[in-house]
């Protein structure tokens, strides 16, 4: 739990799982939260090996986020998760 546990990360992950995503693309995707709380949560999961960060350009800044293998491993959890939160009407 320390490592996925938290607001936005299991959405995070979800939202890379299909491929890499841009940062902007992703806050988009995630509606709910600020800018900085999407940054603060991809670094605390770039420095735990679940996403990897990859600059595309500098000027305009574009980055893209994608989940590692490592990152994947987590996937069967969420998807567990979400089984269980649709069965239980959650």
């Amino acid at each position: 739990m320390r490592v996925i546990g938290g607001k936005w990360k299991g959405s995070i992950l979800w939202h890379l799982k299909d491929g890499p995503v841009r940062f902007n693309d992703l806050t988009r995707q995630l509606g709910g939260a600020s800018k900085k709380m999407i940054s603060q949560r991809l670094k605390e999961m770039e420095d735990a090996g679940l996403v990897k960060r990859e600059l595309l350009s500098e000027r305009p800044i574009a980055v893209n986020y994608s989940i590692t293998r490592f990152g994947k491993t987590a996937l069967g959890i969420l998807e567990q998760l979400k089984d269980w939160s649709v069965k239980n009407r959650l």
